[in-house]
């Protein structure tokens, strides 16, 4: 396996940093406890790829997540599937 030099590396981790900070933010405000946004994290892939792992959320903290996201409160009546 190539090894990924050091500045892509440095680079890829900033940018999932900052982007995990910034999702741990979102969900606090959404009402999420801060001891459950813990469990985002940022990863980089040894080809030096950014992620962001959001972790398992109990059922009430997912339900919260939802209804801060603006497209989660679309509904299709004909769609059958889960709606909020």
């Amino acid at each position: 396996m190539p090894v990924i030099p050091m500045v892509r590396y440095k680079s890829a981790r900033a940018e999932a940093e900052h982007t995990a900070a910034l999702l741990r933010a979102a969900l606090i405000r959404a009402g999420i406890p801060e001891g459950e946004t813990a469990r985002v994290r940022a990863l980089v892939t040894g080809q030096g790829r950014a992620y962001v792992e959001v972790g398992a959320l109990p059922v009430g903290s997912a339900v919260k997540l939802l209804q801060s996201l603006p497209l989660a409160l679309v509904t299709d009546v004909a769609d059958d599937g889960p709606a909020l």
